[in-house]
């Protein structure tokens, strides 16, 4: 490499692109963070739906033994205004409601126990959901804690790079500097300072003309590709 110029630039380009690529990754932090809260938050959710659910089968199962309560105690009516009631067609319309309330415990009942068997088994289910769910979202809990050292470590380092970028500059010449800041803006990514092979940039790898692959051997001044601006050297 002829340009001494050149070098210090490829320094600052370096030390720009350390500092890119730690800022890029603090950034991402923050959606990661929101991911694994999202992830948490939808555990819990599921897990509480579930217990809802349950807990909607034993109000069920509480509502169904009202029912047979409710039958029971119209049983006993029926059977205290059976001692009361003269005639007897007024008295088998009484055994007709007791029968009829009798075989609709009867239902109410085998529906209780059948719906006690799908509770012990929901219950059953849940728990060991819970578990799972548990065991799912502590490591998802002991991610974000990592996220947290992550965050401080690159924080300390966005500052070293920083610290770093900026003695670079101060090294750099204040012209091939002001060039260099002019072609990254321009430039959408980098590198901004390439090398020319073959007559090709090595930003573009178009061709550049004969007079920049002659001056960039001079060494006395910067030179860029004719296609995508880039300062290029030898």
């Amino acid at each position: 490499m002829a340009d001494p110029q050149i070098e210090k630039l490829l320094i600052v380009q370096n030390r720009d692109a350390s500092l890119l690529k730690i800022e890029l990754e603090l950034a991402r932090l923050p959606q990661e963070r929101a991911s694994i809260d999202g992830m948490i938050k939808s555990e819990q959710s599921n897990l509480a739906l579930a217990q809802q659910a349950l807990k909607n089968q034993e109000l069920q199962r509480k509502e169904l033994d009202s029912e047979v309560k409710a039958k029971e105690s119209a049983i006993a009516r029926f059977k205290t205004q059976q001692l009361e009631v003269k005639k007897n067609e007024e008295y088998k319309v009484l055994a007709h409601q007791i029968e009829q309330s009798q075989s609709e415990i009867l239902q109410l009942e085998e529906q209780e126990i059948e719906l006690m068997l799908e509770i012990d088994c929901s219950q059953e289910s849940w728990e060991q959901e819970k578990i799972l769910v548990d065991q799912r979202i502590q490591v998802q809990r002991d991610e974000i804690k990592l996220l947290a050292a992550r965050e401080q470590n690159l924080a300390n380092s966005v500052e070293a790079a920083r610290s770093d970028l900026t003695h670079a500059r101060e090294l750099a010449d204040p012209n091939y500097l002001s060039h260099y800041d002019r072609v990254k803006k321009l430039t959408r990514r980098g590198p901004y300072v390439v090398p020319i092979k073959s007559h090709q940039c090595g930003g573009c790898h178009l061709r550049v003309s004969n007079e920049v692959s002659h001056g960039v051997l001079k060494a006395q001044e910067p030179y860029f590709c004719d296609q995508c601006a880039r300062i290029v050297y030898a």
